[in-house]
């Protein structure tokens, strides 16, 4: 079977993993990284410079209309681009020449990466539990508005390829996605 994908689309859920695997194929490929989580925090920060209102508060109120025109916007821009793209809502890329892969990994350790990285100053463990519980749940909920009710984000029907980041170090997930595409064939 020969593939040829002109982008590789990174979903899963938070603290997965994603920026990291990102980063490194954006390496390999020396192709650009784009996150949508980025894309609305530049937009919060700017909102929000104090951080009066915390990021999930600000996320959770955006407009259904908002999050479609920068999908929209994102199709458009990646349809003959290359690129590493960090996005939750995949559906809107499915016609497009991409790889499709889902990141996951346990609750507990997203958990302690999201404590290690900072992020989370002042946060218990179980705080940073509630946190992405709630996150995801945020994400599955907002999906649906979007994308129809029904729509999982975390369901394997919408990739290619589903990793487990939990026990797996950087460079054996970058082994699993280039394993499957070859580096030959990404054009």
């Amino acid at each position: 079977m020969n593939l040829n994908y002109n982008a590789i689309i990174l979903s899963g859920l938070p603290v997965s993993g994603k920026s990291t695997l990102a980063r490194r194929l954006s390496e390999i490929y020396d192709w650009p990284v784009h996150s949508f989580g980025d894309l609305w925090r530049e937009k919060w920060s700017g909102r929000y410079p104090n951080g009066e209102v915390t990021f999930e508060e600000f996320w959770r109120g955006t407009t259904i209309e908002e999050n479609h025109q920068m999908n929209i916007e994102a199709v458009e821009m990646f349809k003959e681009g290359k690129g590493i793209i960090d996005t939750r809502y995949t559906l809107y890329f499915k016609d497009l020449p991409f790889l499709f892969a889902f990141i996951t990994a346990p609750l507990d350790i997203r958990a302690k990466r999201a404590k290690d990285s900072g992020k989370y100053v002042g946060k218990s463990l179980s705080d940073i539990v509630s946190i992405l519980k709630e996150r995801e749940q945020d994400e599955l909920t907002f999906g649906g508005k979007l994308l129809g009710e029904g729509y999982d984000y975390r369901d394997p029907k919408h990739y290619h390829l589903g990793i487990n980041s939990g026990n797996l170090t950087v460079e054996q997930e970058v082994s699993l996605v280039t394993g499957l595409v070859g580096l030959a064939t990404i054009s």
